[in-house]
């Protein structure tokens, strides 16, 4: 477990590439588990109950899933799903867990500290780097450069906020 999680640490450290994982659904498996765990801590973070934080974490990686299944069907690069799929959601879950820390010291809505200033420009440094580090696993996926790789990642996300945001109503 120990080396799985410094795979994942170099991962988002930009020096491995989802090719270096093996192309294993038990994997796939627990870092889905790992990703959807982190998603529910991230919601009780936020004060957002379990329920609507597995469900949103859910949606969200239904929709990553299938973009990433049609993408790879459309170039060619079907075999790459599991590997790609696995460090995506390790990533997600690492850089997620991350997150936890500034989305708990954000105030409730309308009330402003001190640590709040902090806290948001903590968490819009993970969002930088969590675009970043999906530009790299899509870069080694699909041959891109990671500009545009990462430009891919911040729509992605721009995607994944709106839709959730339209179906759960929940910042």
């Amino acid at each position: 477990m120990q080396a799985l999680i410094y795979f994942f640490v170099e991962l988002c450290l930009l020096r491995k590439g989802p090719q270096d994982l093996p192309a294993s659904s038990a994997l796939l498996g627990l870092a889905l588990g790992a990703d959807l765990v982190v998603g529910i801590i991230i919601a009780l973070s936020a004060g957002i109950s379990a329920g609507i934080g597995l469900t949103r974490g859910g949606v969200e990686i239904t929709l990553m899933l299938m973009l990433l299944y049609l993408a790879l069907h459309f170039t060619g690069r079907l075999p790459r799903f599991t590997q790609t799929a696995t460090a995506l959601l390790g990533a997600g879950a690492l850089i997620g867990l991350a997150a936890a820390l500034p989305v708990a010291l954000l105030p409730p809505a309308g009330e402003g500290e001190p640590q709040s200033a902090l806290a948001v420009l903590l968490f819009l440094a993970l969002i930088a780097w969590s675009v970043l580090v999906t530009g790299h696993i899509l870069r080694h996926t699909f041959g891109l450069t990671l500009g545009q790789g990462a430009v891919i990642a911040l729509a992605y996300d721009l995607l994944a906020y709106n839709l959730t945001g339209a179906l759960f109503a929940v910042p």
